[in-house]
């Protein structure tokens, strides 16, 4: 076998991911793979031709530990004279302001800090240290939640952006390769604790599902894992060929005028004619309509393709039918005599999300919803001391209260009976709420971990001494 850097500089040509005379900003957040990605573009750089420089972003999550990684780094760059890039962000303060999840706010922190990187032109491209294993967890954690081929394509080596580029040279090599080559170079790394936190699924498939499947059903299930990825990319390279071509055949300009013909105006939104997506297999038709949203800057998932696709099939129906799907994000599906209207939601005036502190035991009135939650210690319960994360009990963290608030985009849940979480979007939607309804749901967060959401079953609770947990809603 070739040695690693030999191995990372051929994957680099394949894909033409780095050229002489560029930038590269190497994302370097402490732990043994970016740091090994940093130190094999050192030994290649004379031979690409490149200029390195280091990118570290503290999120503000982990305290004194993040405190000292940010130090690690640091010391890092200086050995090797390198120049490094240094920010903070507050990833608690942009969860709260912005109603979405920790994990949320993180990434979209650190992807700002890598555009800006890009943006002000200290780089031309920023390299992130994704390996197979990082591939592999991908794609089976998004089959897990039935995504389509663009799900299954993983992590793509490469990431157009407006400003520049991200690229991931790593992703044919294993985990464990890197850290055996760190070894070997006597080089150290930082350790982060999160990765052995089973409360998040990544963990959970990385530590149990993985090996499992690795000991009982393929001993390669990694790089079966990541030729699925391969596969997947290039068929949906050809897919978004096809699309491009076919979307604007089935596209009609303006809008329906009285007495016939068609109307220009200056509204947003985007108009399909019925009959000619119609004409197309049902493949190309939930693609034409997913792409028709991404035009306007809206995503649709497979439950809502489904939605408008249902609509079409019951639009000879009559009466009080719902002739609307609603997406989200300010926009609409709307279902005409011969097509479907692509446009803006109606503004509607609505009430302000709310997050309320609940004891242990405890309730908390909820007035946005006019309902009461409260959290009550179960009589009698076994008292199961130090019992391990399983698929049927959840420990809560050693806090003394919870949160209830309404949802955030990006939240996750995983239901009873569920082995994985699930977001908490794709389960709100088989209950058809309203906009307002939606917005509102109310969740119970233990720190940065959803625990509860309302009408769906959720898993057996207990506190940090073993003793039962139950959630419980009464409206007044």
């Amino acid at each position: 076998m070739l040695p690693l850097p030999q191995r990372v500089v051929e994957y680099i040509r394949a894909h033409s991911l780095l050229r002489a005379g560029e930038g590269v900003a190497v994302a370097v957040s402490g732990g043994a793979d970016s740091v090994a990605l940093l130190r094999i573009l050192l030994e290649l750089r004379n031979e690409l031709g490149i200029v390195i420089s280091v990118a570290h972003f503290h999120h503000g999550i982990r305290g004194a530990d993040a405190d000292a990684d940010e130090a690690f780094v640091a010391g890092l760059a200086s050995a090797h004279d390198l120049k490094l890039h240094l920010d903070r962000g507050e990833a608690r303060v942009r969860a709260g302001k912005s109603n979405i999840s920790l994990e949320t706010a993180a990434r979209q922190l650190r992807q700002g800090f890598f555009a800006q990187i890009l943006q002000e032109h200290k780089a031309n491209c920023v390299a992130t240290a994704h390996t197979l294993d990082d591939q592999a967890e991908t794609v089976l954690m998004k089959a897990l939640r039935g995504a389509g081929s663009r799900g299954l394509s993983g992590i793509f080596p490469e990431h157009r952006c407006v400003a520049g580029r991200i690229v991931r040279p790593l992703l044919e090599v294993r985990r464990e390769q890197l850290r055996e080559y760190l070894r070997a170079q006597k080089q150290e790394w930082r350790e982060d604790a999160s990765n052995l936190d089973l409360s998040f699924a990544r963990n959970r498939v990385r530590t149990r599902a993985l090996p499992m499947l690795r000991d009982e059903v393929n001993p390669s299930v990694e790089h079966a894992l990541a030729h699925v990825a391969e596969i997947a990319r290039a068929e949906e390279q050809y897919w978004n060929d096809q699309i491009t071509r076919l979307l604007p055949l089935v596209i009609v300009p303006g809008e329906p005028a009285r007495g016939g013909g068609r109307k220009q105006t200056r509204s947003e939104g985007i108009a399909i004619d019925i009959q000619k997506l119609y004409q197309q297999p049902l493949a190309v038709q939930r693609r034409l309509l997913r792409a028709a949203a991404e035009k306007l800057g809206c995503g649709m998932e497979f439950e809502q393709v489904q939605a408008v696709l249902h609509l079409i099939a019951q639009r000879a129906e009559r009466g009080a039918q719902n002739k609307i799907v609603e997406l989200g994000a300010g926009w609409r599906v709307r279902l005409l005599f011969r097509e479907l209207r692509f446009e803006v939601a109606e503004q509607k005036e609505s009430s302000t999300g709310y997050a309320l502190p609940l004891h242990i035991p405890g309730e908390v009135r909820v007035a946005a919803l006019g309902t009461t939650i409260r959290a009550r210690i179960s009589e009698d319960n076994g008292k199961a001391k130090n019992a391990s994360y399983n698929p049927h009990s959840v420990r809560l963290p050693e806090i003394a209260e919870l949160v209830v608030r309404n949802w955030r985009a990006g939240d996750r849940f995983r239901p009873a009976r569920h082995n994985s979480e699930k977001r908490v979007k794709e389960l709100l939607y088989p209950l058809h709420l309203s906009e307002e309804e939606k917005r509102l749901w109310p969740v119970v967060a233990a720190g940065d971990r959803i625990v509860w959401v309302r009408s769906i079953d959720s898993p057996e609770l207990r506190t940090e001494t073993g003793e039962r947990l139950s959630i419980e809603e009464s409206a007044e």
